[in-house]
């Protein structure tokens, strides 16, 4: 069995870590597995944030 991933990319305040948090926990609720928050800050204090899940379909071999 092969496992096939979907990501997606979100934007979070990066300044407001209790909001952060709540938005991860939130996010990973919905089967999202955070892999990377880059480094971007933006003038609104906002970080880009990187998630992946498995897909519902897999591949058997």
């Amino acid at each position: 069995m092969i496992h096939q991933w979907e990501y997606d990319s979100r934007r979070l305040d990066g300044f407001n870590m209790p909001q952060m948090m709540s938005e991860l926990e939130r996010i990973g609720n919905e089967g999202w597995e955070l892999v990377l928050i880059k480094n971007d800050i933006d003038e609104e204090g906002n970080v880009t944030a990187i998630f992946k899940r498995e897909k519902s379909d897999t591949i058997s071999i």
